[in-house]
């Protein structure tokens, strides 16, 4: 399967698609495109995620991240939802996906 950013999806990767109204906000998230990032906080965890894809997500829902991501804020994904979730985009693209602290 194809992201938006015309890669594979990767479920071990660090990435996320971001709902489609805000593709402009995150700097384009299309195919053949330089790589967008953004910081996304939650449960007291903070990790930088690339944004290949886009959709229109389940209501209520600005952010998909894929499975390596969701695991690391919800290591059973029993809960399939990060409350108070917040999603900075970041600029260039010279960012290493990943955890931080």
């Amino acid at each position: 399967m194809k992201t938006a950013s015309g890669e594979r999806y990767d479920p071990s990767a660090w990435a996320a698609a971001i709902k489609t109204n805000l593709r402009k906000k995150f700097g384009g998230v299309q195919y053949g495109a330089r790589p967008k990032y953004a910081l996304v906080e939650g449960a007291g965890k903070k990790v930088i995620v690339k944004i290949n894809d886009v959709g229109p997500l389940t209501p209520g829902r600005v952010i998909d991240l894929n499975e390596r991501t969701m695991r690391h804020f919800d290591p059973s994904l029993q809960l399939g939802v990060i409350a108070d979730v917040k999603v900075t985009p970041l600029s260039g693209d010279d960012w290493t996906p990943g955890p931080i602290g």
